[in-house]
């Protein structure tokens, strides 16, 4: 498994960064994230190579037309997005985009793509400039900084509000129940990876506590109204893996993994260790069952993505296992919600960062 799927690409590493989607952006008090009954297609954020100058971009599935569009946001602005595309999320009529090496926000329109806003975040007037991930809930969108802090983004004014410091290096957050819970990685101190994980309250939007995780926390998942957490290990004799977190904070392995995304009471799984093979396996939270998939047309995944309404499944991909694919265009395979293999597409290079314009 290559490097550049661990780490950032500003260091020639790539992340995973999968995504949920909501509404509106200022939805009913009464009904903040209902479910959308239809869903068009998929977005895929490549981080290019930072270090070749090799710039990445943001592609769009049309499930109707079986296509792909590439470089949209450069088509439609005749500008570049930024350097290092790390993450993503559609919500309402916008999509937002965090830039990690150009520490900037890009808001644009979902339909047209044309730019809205760009947020420079040292100019914000908030601490925390590298974006890693992002969250959205009742109007409000949750980005977590690489340099140590969570910022929270009035749909409204387009503006940051407020940032609160947490652990170093947060990875990806995830809100469970009216929390958010933050994975500290401290994955710039390798091989002295942290562990642990920071609980901020979405009312105070203050760090309310810390509890102990395995070491290298990487992405919350709550699903089936359990919470769960992949953590990278130490890529050597400490092994990544999924973990149950209980209602005390102690926590549970439940199988080796690497990549993670969920659908209603079923969280799919990539386990892809360095220098190994990967292997692909779905687990249902309301049965304890692990069962294996078979995923053959896929050589070295770097992100996975499940459609929230129509259960496809995007796993995105370099040509190979080999380090010359870092500079190559990549490939994304799609599946219906069966696990059966429907197309592949062309992508960028390096695209761990899917999701989806359900919102719309």
């Amino acid at each position: 498994m290559k490097k550049s799927f661990i780490y950032l690409s500003v260091a020639a590493f790539a992340m995973l960064c999968f995504t949920a989607c909501s509404d509106d952006d200022e939805p009913d008090k009464k009904d903040p994230d209902p479910v959308v009954p239809v869903s068009t297609g998929a977005y895929i954020l490549t981080q290019g190579n930072y270090w070749d100058k090799i710039e990445g971009s943001l592609d769009v599935i049309d499930y109707s037309k079986s296509t792909i569009s590439q470089n949209v946001f450069v088509k439609a602005n005749g500008r570049s997005m930024g350097a290092t595309p790390q993450c993503g999320i559609a919500y309402g009529s916008k999509i937002y985009l965090g830039m990690y090496q150009s520490k900037t926000i890009e808001i644009i329109d979902a339909n047209t793509y044309k730019s809205i806003k760009q947020i420079n975040l040292p100019e914000s007037g908030f601490d925390g400039t590298e974006p890693r991930w992002m969250v959205a809930h009742n109007g409000k969108i949750y980005v977590s900084m690489y340099d140590g802090y969570v910022s929270r983004l009035d749909t409204l004014s387009m503006a940051i509000d407020a940032s609160v410091k947490v652990g170093p290096n947060p990875e990806m957050i995830e809100i469970h129940g009216n929390n958010l819970y933050v994975p500290n990685s401290d994955g710039m101190n390798h091989p002295n990876y942290g562990t642990t994980a920071s609980i901020v309250s979405l009312d105070s939007f203050k760090e309310i506590s810390t509890f102990t995780v395995p070491m290298n926390p990487k992405q919350f998942i709550s699903v089936g109204g359990n919470l769960y957490l992949i953590s990278m290990g130490n890529y050597n004799d400490v092994a990544a893996a999924l973990y149950k977190i209980e209602s005390d904070n102690t926590y549970t392995e439940i199988t080796k993994a690497t990549i993670a995304a969920s659908k209603d009471n079923v969280l799919y799984l990539i386990n892809f260790p360095y220098g190994g093979t990967p292997s692909y396996a779905k687990y249902d939270v309301s049965s304890n069952s692990l069962t294996s998939l078979s995923f053959d047309e896929v050589p070295a995944p770097t992100g996975l993505g499940v459609d929230p309404v129509t259960g496809s499944l995007i796993i995105s991909s370099y040509l190979d296992n080999n380090y010359e694919s870092y500079n190559l265009p990549g490939n994304v395979y799609q599946y219906d919600n069966n696990g059966k293999f429907v197309k592949k597409y062309d992508c960028g290079i390096g695209a761990p960062c899917i999701f989806f314009n359900s919102a719309l």
